[in-house]
């Protein structure tokens, strides 16, 4: 077992753009990209395989052949249960919400989502709106008529390094000048509400069943370890996922957990994995790994920021 790295699926959005060639340099030409899928394993698009004895094959594949030994003792194999993104824009994204578990189980869904966000870059002044402040559901409905929705909702200013959790019922939106990564419930359904008059359809009826119009904590409390110059912040998500944040100034030694997969996603700096016998990767920014359930230990090694997401049990 050796961690897995899987080929980005780039996404062309009427939002996006270049930003990723700050850090990329195999993207598509002449198209305007919004997202890179870095792991996902859906009816939607299936990662594939990169690097090692598995290269060119399908994640589910991959499930399909090592069942526990990358899911994990306590995980299903019958279904992936995250979706791992990095989002750019240029121009500000439609405001939507997501269903919550009951409410996408009524409408045949698979579930519900919620999403944790992790500002990668980000311009100065530029802003997440989070949440809906001081208006009633009728407020908010005549706002939107008019336009003049913005005093109704959370503006939330934002920088590198900040962490969001937005869940499920939460009125959300990512602003333009910002490069995040999305860490997500493996389902793939937003209501939008708005989409500054750019000619897609909205989703009012559902999001209007689904918003939630309390005062939401957006922002999470972590537990900060240290150890050796490294840092270590859990964050406590009420969430299908949880998520820690790796500050790596030297070398960290780890163990793969045998009840459940673990994914990596570099957000800063640079370094290599150590694994086996004398076997490495090379990590580099915005690039994603993951780290089956069986494979045994590891050292993190070099200077580098990496956002590790993964199950509760």
């Amino acid at each position: 077992m050796y961690p897995i790295k899987f080929h980005s699926i780039y996404k062309e959005k009427i939002w996006g753009g270049r930003r990723l060639e700050a850090f990329r340099n195999d993207l598509p030409d002449d198209l305007k990209i919004g997202e890179s899928w870095e792991i996902a394993c859906h009816e939607h698009a299936t990662s594939v395989v990169k690097n090692g004895l598995y290269k060119d094959m399908p994640l589910q594949d991959l499930i399909d052949k090592l069942g526990k030994k990358l899911m994990g003792a306590k995980l299903s194999t019958d279904w992936f249960p995250l979706s791992i993104k990095i989002i750019t824009a240029d121009e500000n994204l439609s405001i939507q919400v997501h269903p919550s578990e009951e409410y996408a189980k009524s409408k045949g869904l698979k579930g519900g989502r919620t999403e944790a966000w992790y500002i990668i870059d980000a311009e100065p002044e530029s802003y997440l709106y989070l949440g809906i402040k001081d208006c009633t559901r009728e407020e908010f409905k005549k706002a939107l008529e008019k336009e003049t929705f913005e005093a109704c909702i959370n503006k939330v200013l934002v920088k590198p390094g900040d962490m969001f959790y937005v869940k499920s019922g939460l009125l959300h939106a990512i602003g333009s000048g910002i490069t995040l990564l999305e860490v997500h419930q493996n389902v793939e359904k937003e209501y939008r509400i708005f989409d500054y008059n750019r000619g897609r359809d909205l989703d009012l009826k559902e999001a209007f069943e689904v918003l939630d119009f309390t005062n939401a904590d957006i922002e999470s409390d972590y537990r900060l370890l240290t150890h050796k110059g490294n840092q270590i912040k859990e964050y406590n998500l009420p969430a299908g996922f949880n998520i820690e944040v790796y500050t790596v100034s030297d070398s960290l030694y780890q163990t793969s957990d045998r009840n459940r997969f673990h994914i990596f996603t570099c957000v800063e700096g640079q370094g290599e994995i150590l694994y086996g016998e004398n076997q490495k990767e090379s990590i580099s920014k915005g690039e994603s790994f993951l780290i089956p359930a069986y494979m045994g230990a590891y050292e993190l090694v070099g200077t580098m920021t990496l956002v590790k997401s993964y199950v509760p049990i």
